[in-house]
């Protein structure tokens, strides 16, 4: 099945916990893609109202007589309520499920954004913002709604199209915020303007929160009391749930068009978990607390701290860099800033999805996905790095502002390809934990930029350095057993597991001096070539090298065996290593 069939197929299929193994991206059915859809409204939703006030801050600076150090305290204190509200939102999706969760936020996100009117001064912009960043905890049900609705081989893309669209509301705030402000300053001045125009995304919230609560479902079964139901048939009838009307939009299950298993397993060689219905835990904190002990968790959580924290941190500060150094008007510099936020659209679903579609092409637990990872990182520092020295011109930072742009939210992507499968048991909390990760990070790239004040220049490369160390982590990464580095071992392994790489090994073990006199034992016996060829590779006793075994006519005791012996040599014989000769040639296997 290619990637356009799993994001635009003629019907949805489920796997053998009802969840869906693609994605009918223009179908707004139930449970599967209506769901996603509102998840990604609701937290575009959440991002609009969370990031409505930095578009009209050279306004309320005005009116408000505020410093720019009171105003970098404002950036700080929205992200920092959201680092607390993240890690109790997780663990509450666990208990409640994500649609009441969801709801919850933006009603209570709600109140502060339209009460920022009543703002008279400094003081009260830093605490106002600080209970409109608890909105931004909507991001953790958000992501962990995809994750019930969708099975492990599409999840990635599913999260990323759902963290994508969504995190685009800050770029929708930057280009009709300042719009909206203008239309209503034509009937009102300017003092009272600003405070009507935070009514609306407040009323937005408010109807958003309604949707969420009534017309969807938290689950492939319906309600989340109802989640560790087994589906019969995956029959969506059976379960309470509207069964669409038409034949392309019927649920079905088992096999794809071609007759395909669609099963949560990718396949037999990437056996992954992925559960269906995450464990209650009875303590949140103890909860918590066990979660931080598990090292992939906490680089997850520090690459996140640099891609979505990252984005944060810029949705506060982009207008006032077209603003300040290149001294445009607030309505422009809002319209060139909403670039930043509007790449959403596309590039945080593209990281998911070349995730996805790598990791189905090398079929190595999640291996594939971390490679994805990996390299969109590298990608971004150097071009953070790269905006830092295209700050010369508008032209040219407009054209870096694009490119680096692009991989700090495709990282964001192929950040949550992976989180789903960190600790599928405890996913509430894994996902709580990450996602205050992202708003730990905003928290120091704001202090950051508070620092730096108007240098834009030093910040951006600072920051550019700080994710290029983040991306190295990812070769210290171990989901479910995999490591990144462990895939280029396991396929240089498999390929000189077979006759044709036992064949070239034992040729240059034969020229060595240590083995010259033995070598007519080599020629003849393939037992020991492949101990050789074992512990030469450094060989895990994989199921690729037994098959290799079999397939040539040894016993796995011979193997083992050999292998101890040649070991043995092999650590007796340092010069084996010291003083191999360069000009035997390089090691050339068959394809």
């Amino acid at each position: 099945m290619t990637l356009a069939t799993k994001i635009f197929p003629k019907r949805i299929l489920v796997d053998e916990n009802g969840k869906a193994t693609n994605i009918k991206l223009f179908s707004f059915g139930r449970p599967h893609m209506r769901a996603m859809h509102l998840s990604w409204l609701s937290f575009f939703i959440a991002f609009t109202g969370w990031f409505a006030i930095p578009p009209l801050m050279p306004t309320i600076k005005a009116d408000l007589k505020l410093t720019p150090s009171e105003i970098s305290d404002a950036n700080l204190t929205s992200v920092s309520a959201t680092i607390l509200a993240r890690l109790m939102v997780g663990p509450l999706c666990d208990r409640y499920g994500p649609r009441r969760v969801m709801a919850a936020l933006l009603l209570l996100g709600s109140i502060p954004i339209g009460l920022i009117g009543l703002v008279s001064d400094a003081n009260g912009l830093i605490v106002t913002r600080f209970f409109i960043g608890i909105i931004g905890a909507s991001f953790v049900p958000c992501q962990y709604w995809a994750s019930q609705m969708f099975s492990p081989e599409i999840v990635g893309t599913a999260n990323a199209i759902c963290g994508g669209f969504g995190n685009m509301g800050a770029g929708v705030s930057y280009l009709l915020i300042p719009l909206l402000y203008d239309a209503i300053a034509t009937g009102l001045p300017p003092h009272q303007a600003w405070r009507v125009t935070f009514v609306i995304p407040a009323c937005l919230c408010i109807l958003t929160a309604a949707a969420d609560y009534f017309l969807v479902d938290d689950c492939p079964n319906g309600d989340w009391k109802n989640r560790h139901s087994k589906p019969a048939d995956h029959d969506v009838e059976q379960h309470g749930m509207p069964q669409p009307t038409s034949d392309d939009d019927s649920t079905h299950s088992g096999k794809s068009d071609d007759g395909k298993s669609t099963s949560g397993k990718e396949n037999s060689n990437n056996i992954i978990e992925l559960a269906s219905g995450p464990i209650q835990q009875p303590l949140i904190v103890m909860e918590l607390l066990i979660q931080l002990k598990n090292p992939a968790v906490l680089i997850l959580m520090v690459q996140y701290g640099c891609s979505f924290g990252l984005e944060l941190a810029v949705d506060n500060v982009i207008g006032e860099l077209f603003h300040s150094h290149f001294g445009l008007s607030q309505t422009t510099s809002g319209m060139l800033g909403s670039i930043f936020g509007l790449m959403n659209f596309f590039s945080r679903a593209s990281g998911g999805m070349m995730a996805d579609y790598v990791n189905t092409l090398i079929g190595e637990g999640v291996q594939g996905r971390m490679l994805v990872h990996f390299c969109v990182f590298l990608l971004e520092g150097v071009f953070l790095i790269g905006f830092s020295f295209a700050m010369g011109t508008l032209r040219s930072s407009l054209v870096v502002l694009v490119l680096f742009s692009y991989f700090v939210q495709a990282g964001c992507g192929t950040t949550f390809s992976i989180v789903p499968f960190a600790n599928p048991k405890s996913m509430g909390a894994v996902y709580g934990l990450i996602g205050a990760g992202g708003s730990i990070g905003s928290i120091l790239f704001n202090y950051t930029f508070k620092v730096y004040g108007i240098n834009y220049v030093d910040a951006f490369r600072v920051i550019g350095y700080a994710v290029l160390s983040a991306a190295l982590l990812t070769l210290l990464l171990q989901i479910q057993g995999r490591m990144l580095l462990g895939l280029v071992f396991t396929k240089l392994n498999n390929k000189l597991t077979t006759r044709s790489g036992l064949d070239a090994v034992s040729r240059l073990i034969q020229g060595h001096p240590v083995f010259h006199n033995n070598s007519h034992h080599l020629q003849a016996h393939p037992t020991w070539q492949l101990a050789v060829a074992l512990a030469r590779l450094g060989h895990y006793g994989n199921a690729a090298g037994v098959g290799s075994a079999i397939q040539l006519g040894i016993s796995e005791g011979a193997v083992q065996d050999y292998t101890i012996r040649v070991i043995t040599a092999l650590l007796s014989l340092k010069e084996l290593w010291l003083t191999w000769p360069m000009h035997q040639g390089d090691l050339k296997l068959d394809e």
